[in-house]
């Protein structure tokens, strides 16, 4: 060959090889860019057909070959040592066969099934050395066994290749990471953050997980994946992890019979607990892979120190909530329960120290004081058995068809002497449909409602009850006309144990409407108190007209 001959292969040699670089760094995916590579390989060394592939943690794989232009169905999974591609992995070079009839190292499938007379294989390597991918061609069209100079054309266009799949599994990766992330700070539940862990460790790595966490002193599985073995020896090497802060198990020096890896969970310079992932025997991971996988064992560690931290602060705002309860019983103890339990006892004492002076008007007096006293103790005791159901999530909801005019007429029956003494008016349909509603939970509701009606307006004035069905909701309103709520207070009046400090020192335990709020909330309803613009205020809560037979008290309704 002259040098014009050979300076117009080489620029030949070049283009192709250019040409070769656009298509794979401007493929869709990992799929197309290998296809787009046999097809420029072809092309470029004159063969007539090919294959290329991913390392996976089996060996060699490659689902299809190309015949020219036509795809070819053929599966294609080399382990180690075995056929062309498992040869290129255990020795990180290419191999080259112009008798392929008689090669003792081919797939005898693939020659049969293409004809393969001579062929040329060339691994794929990373930066780190490490056999990422492969490819194969078959055949040149003139005849001839490929040359030194189709070797050099394929070593340059695996080195190309190896850039652009480095690149795709790195774009793949980071959505990986982003999907994972995403999933953790979406994610408000603790177990739910650990089930995230686990489920995406073996999506993107296919390996079966178990997150172990520190419990009085040793370690407790929290979350595992499903036949993962957790032994004696096992546990020991997450043990040993735990305690030195370093990975243990298999793949390191550190009992390495264990059958699965164990890595610390390290955050802030703690280990908060163990990640162990099951490793099977020549297992592999690709430089990006182990890359994401560290992500990974980073982002779990922080996303379980966040749920452990909400964890803690759960405790903590419990225990102030605990503290606010005992606080508000011995208050109820020594003030809002003993006023009525003194009303009681001195008239029924009254009653049975006059020896008949008293009058029969006199009588029935002292014995509706002692009534109204009790019926008023009575709500007091209920509303913090209420509180304390609703704080333990054990009161349920269950939903019957009823007459709101009934469930009025038994919360103003509750309230006794002082619901009689009262004007109520009523503004509800004749026809108004019964509706699914708990009977106990809403008459303590419209109890509850009644009672700071009655306590906060002047004896003289009415208290309103409208009730009607607008869009499939019952809508009730309940309005007095007393002194209204300052506007500073109307956003919290809801909140447990909050009294209106305006409205002066009163009996009882700031409950009343936060049970309301929660009674009615678990009926998938709303509350909201606003003032009345004639004086007082009027409270209104909206319950859907259909729903379920059972609903759960002091949990979200789906």
């Amino acid at each position: 060959m002259d040098d014009s001959s050979a300076q117009k292969e080489t620029e030949h040699s070049l283009r192709s090889l250019l040409r070769l670089s656009d298509k794979l760094n401007s493929a869709s995916d990992l799929d197309s860019l290998l296809d787009s590579l046999v097809e420029q390989l072809l092309e470029l060394t004159g063969a007539e057909s090919g294959c290329a592939g991913l390392r996976t943690s089996q060996g060699m794989s490659c689902g299809h070959f190309f015949l020219g232009t036509k795809v070819v169905p053929l599966s294609y999974l080399c382990a180690p040592g075995v056929g062309w591609a498992g040869w290129l992995l255990q020795h990180g070079a290419h191999y080259l066969a112009n008798d392929a009839v008689h090669d003792p190292v081919i797939v005898p499938a693939v020659r049969e099934r293409l004809g393969v007379k001579s062929g040329l294989a060339v691994p794929i390597i990373d930066s780190e050395k490490d056999v990422i991918a492969f490819y194969e061609i078959y055949n040149k069209r003139a005849g001839d066994g490929f040359t030194r100079a189709d070797l050099d054309h394929c070593l340059a266009a695996a080195q190309i290749a190896s850039l652009a799949i480095h690149n795709r599994l790195l774009n793949r990766n980071l959505s990986a990471l982003a999907a994972f992330s995403q999933s953790l700070t979406v994610t408000g539940d603790f177990d739910q953050i650990l089930e995230v862990v686990g489920s995406h460790i073996e999506k993107n790595f296919q390996r079966r997980s178990v997150i172990l966490l520190p419990v009085n002193g040793g370690l407790v599985p929290r979350s595992r994946s499903a036949e993962f073995i957790l032994n004696e020896s096992e546990l020991a090497a997450a043990t040993w992890s735990w305690e030195h802060g370093q990975a243990a198990g298999r793949s390191t020096e550190i009992l390495s019979a264990a059958q699965a890896q164990y890595l610390p969970l390290q955050a802030r310079g703690e280990v908060i607990g163990v990640l162990g992932v099951e490793v099977t025997r020549g297992a592999w991971l690709s430089n990006v892979q182990r890359q994401l996988f560290r992500a990974f064992v980073n982002q779990s560690a922080l996303a379980i120190e966040r749920g452990l931290l909400e964890q803690k602060m759960r405790r903590l705002r419990f225990l102030e909530e605990s503290d606010k309860v005992q606080n508000a019983v011995l208050n109820a103890i020594s003030h809002d329960v003993r006023a009525p339990l003194a009303a009681i006892t001195v008239s029924l004492s009254a009653l049975m120290t006059s020896n008949g002076a008293l009058d029969q008007a006199a009588q029935h007096q002292l014995l509706e004081t002692a009534d109204l006293e009790a019926r008023r103790l009575h709500r007091l005791v209920n509303n913090l058995l209420s509180m304390t159901r609703l704080e333990t999530g054990a009161s349920t909801v269950k939903t019957e068809p009823h007459d709101l005019l009934e469930l009025v007429s038994a919360a103003l029956e509750e309230l006794g002497a002082s619901g009689r003494h009262r004007q109520v008016s009523f503004d509800i349909p004749a026809d108004l449909p019964l509706v699914p509603m708990d009977f106990g939970l809403i008459t303590h509701v419209f109890i509850n409602l009644f009672s700071n009606a009655f306590k906060f307006s002047p004896p003289d004035q009415p208290v309103e009850v409208r009730g009607h069905i607008i869009d499939d909701q019952l809508e009730v309103l309940v309005a007095d006309r007393g002194v209204g709520v300052p506007p500073e207070d109307l956003g919290r009046v809801f909140d447990k144990f909050y009294r209106v400090a305006e409205l002066g020192p009163t009996n009882g335990l700031g409950l009343g409407l936060a049970i309301c709020k929660a009674f009615i909330e678990a009926h998938n309803g709303r509350i909201n108190l606003e003032n009345n613009p004639m004086g007082g205020t009027i409270v209104r809560f909206v319950i859907p007209f259909h729903q379920a037979a059972t609903l759960r008290v002091g949990h979200s309704q789906p």
